[in-house]
């Protein structure tokens, strides 16, 4: 199979995926670690949504979103893994991501 590359930063789509669920399961145990440190009132409230709003912003750098497939069936792989990702996380994309997103498979759909 041959990977497509992403101009900026040199990673294939399997690459960009693996950092992204990395990512995710990293942000998973902060936030678990914050809730358990909250739930002692070993933090303020104020301490508490920094932390969440840091690793919320870490997770979203990771999406990687402006990634350009080189065919057909890796635009297919990135959309299925973009809207996997959104309906398990329950989330939706800021509206320049959603562009971005379609913008990269236009060419090829």
């Amino acid at each position: 199979m041959v990977e497509a590359r992403n101009e900026g930063a040199g990673l294939s789509l399997a690459e960009i995926t693996e950092q992204h669920i990395a990512a995710q399961k990293a942000a998973a145990d902060v936030v678990r670690e914050w809730d358990e440190r909250r739930a002692v009132g070993d933090v303020s409230s104020v301490a508490y949504a920094r932390a969440l709003l840091a690793v919320a912003t870490e997770e979203a750098a990771a999406r990687r979103i402006e990634y350009c497939p080189l065919d057909h069936q890796e635009s297919i792989r990135k959309l299925v893994y973009v809207s996997a990702f959104l309906i398990a996380a329950e989330v939706r994309l800021e509206e320049s991501e959603m562009a971005m997103v379609m913008e990269a498979a236009a060419p090829f759909g």
